[in-house]
This record gives C-alpha cells, structure tokens and sequence, in this order.
C-alpha cells in the first residue's frame, strides 16, 4: 500500500476515534486564547502554516460557523484565523529560557533550512471534510495524503536548527480550527448540531506556499500575522 493511502486510513481512524470520544461522554477542556500549555508567560507563537483566504472556501466554512454560533459557550473563530499548522516552531524570545523558546538568531538559522527543503517541496492540495472536536476546538478534517507528516520529517532529517515535538509525523492529526469552547453549559445542544453537520464536505485547497506566521496570545483570539512567506516547487 502507498504510504499516501495507508496515512489516509490512518488519519481517517484517528478522526473516527476523536469523533467517538467527543461525542460519547468526553468534557473538552476549556478555551483560553491567552495561554498555551507550558508556555510561560510567552507571547509570540511562531508556526509554519497554511493560510486559508479563498473566498468560496470561506463561504463554505462559514455557513457550518453559522449553524453551530448560536450555542452558548463557543467562539467562532474569525476568517483571519483560518489555517492548517504544518509545523509549530516555538515561542519568540529574547534569551532561551525553555526549549521551546527561540531567539532572534536561532530562528535566522531555522528559516534558512527551511526554505532550503520548501523550495524543493512540490505544490499540493488539502481536501477539507467532516466536523469533529479536538481539545478545546470545534475543527474540519483535513486531508493531505500525509503530505504534512512528510514535510515535518524532511525537517527532522535534514534540518538540524529546526525544533522537533512529540506530536509530529505519524501522531499528526491536521486540521482547520474554526470554533473553540469557552464553558461547557450547552455542550449537548453543540454536540446535536455537530451529528447534524458531521457528513459535510467543505472542497479542495490548492497549497503553493507555506507562511511563517506569528500569533500573539491575546483575548478573544490569537492575532495572526504573517512575517515570512516560502514558495513550494511549482508542478510543471
């Protein structure tokens, strides 16, 4: 079997998993935009991720926001939000207290090998599907013929500077966050629409870059910005 369709069995059993646990009993934790786990007091989170800006993409995600806003306790995410991670890099710090702070000339050294290996990554698609909850958010499957969990292990063999976490490669789940939970006082009704909604399929995303984006832990959201862009090998 091709590791693209054995990681689609793969991930499509996870999501199943994640799917059950979610909806038979399990409380998910509750959202708090401005901590991360182990963080710190840190501030400045550095991921390489997918920006999601097509218009009719949009529309479709926010037609399944529409039916699930009204819940008491969930927060839509904004537009602006919408990503794939492919990689979480660390937090932005002066001096490296912790080992997933990175400071200034680390990162210089980390984004030069990264382009080195993106620049040699062909373009590729995301299908965006089913509803489903992870942790404290309401997310979209994604699936990428396990093009991501390939990308990540090019960086850990090749890419020396780049920071390596527990929940990368084969335990990778990706996805799209498009809600989060502030309290659990109407879970059950959340939970009704989300069956509702399970079966939904959202299209294709067509991925020619990857984006170094910072995101500043702050109330309601992360804010998103994007320092540096790298291009994918173009498909001839």
């Amino acid at each position: 079997m091709e590791t693209s369709q054995l990681m689609w069995k793969t991930h499509h059993r996870k999501f199943d998993l994640l799917w059950d646990k979610f909806q038979n009993g399990y409380e998910p934790p509750i959202y708090n935009p401005e901590h991360a786990a182990g963080c710190n007091g840190r501030k400045n989170s550095l991921t390489l991720s997918i920006r999601v800006d097509q218009p009719d993409i949009i529309e479709k995600i926010q037609a399944v926001t529409n039916s699930i806003h009204h819940v008491e306790g969930v927060y839509i995410m904004p537009p602006e939000y919408y990503h794939v991670t492919v990689k979480w890099l660390g937090f932005l710090a002066d001096q490296k207290q912790h080992d997933y702070d990175l400071e200034p000339q680390t990162l210089e050294l980390i984004l030069e090998q990264i382009d080195q290996i993106l620049c040699g990554i062909p373009e590729f698609s995301l299908h965006l599907g089913g509803i489903n909850g992870l942790a404290s958010f309401i997310i979209l499957e994604v699936e990428d013929n396990g093009t991501i969990a390939q990308i990540q292990g090019r960086f850990h063999e090749e890419a020396t500077q780049v920071p390596n976490y527990v929940l990368e490669g084969e335990k990778w789940l990706p996805h799209l966050s498009i809600a989060a939970l502030k309290s659990l006082d109407d879970l059950g009704t959340l939970k009704t629409k989300m069956k509702e909604l399970r079966n939904l399929e959202i299209g294709e995303i067509f991925v020619s870059q990857i984006d170094l984006i910072q995101a500043t832990l702050q109330e309601p959201c992360p804010q998103y910005r994007t320092l540096r862009s790298f291009p994918l090998a173009r498909n001839t």
